[in-house]
């Protein structure tokens, strides 16, 4: 073994075991985590036999090896960017609605109002007494 092929393979594992150990890795998908670790696989087998992914790349018709890994690394950043994107906009649309609660439970703590006032007399004196039994979610408006 090559000294580039230890420290690429070595960059591999670390790579796969930071990805894995992650304060945010429990949020990923188990199908992500699993097409991780196969393309992690795939990478040390093609540092240890390039020949086999020249045989690969034969076999479903591109010229070269290096070719085939530049139209596969395409594809899994194609991915990447989606998956970011849509990530982006779930992240968007929490804060959003975020932003709408904490905007009414302002509104209704600057202007003296208890929602539940009308709904429940009994329930309401007690969120008086201790606004922290208080439930946000009701006084939030909903999408």
């Amino acid at each position: 073994m090559i000294i580039v092929q230890f420290l690429l393979i070595a960059a591999f594992l670390f790579l796969f075991y930071v990805a894995i150990r992650s304060r945010t890795a429990h949020s990923v998908s188990a199908s992500k985590k699993l097409l991780f670790f196969a393309l992690m696989f795939v990478l040390v087998v093609a540092v240890l036999a390039p020949g086999l992914v020249t045989s690969a790349a034969n076999l479903v018709g591109v010229g070269r090896g290096t070719d085939l890994v530049l139209y596969l690394m395409a594809v899994a950043f194609g991915f990447y960017v989606v998956n970011d994107y849509l990530r982006g906009q779930d992240a968007q649309n929490q804060l959003h609605r975020l932003a709408r609660r904490i905007a009414v439970l302002e509104a209704l703590e600057r202007y003296g109002i208890n929602h539940r006032d009308e709904a429940d007399p009994e329930n309401a004196e007690s969120e008086r007494a201790d606004p922290e039994k208080a439930d946000p979610d009701a006084l939030a408006p909903h999408d």
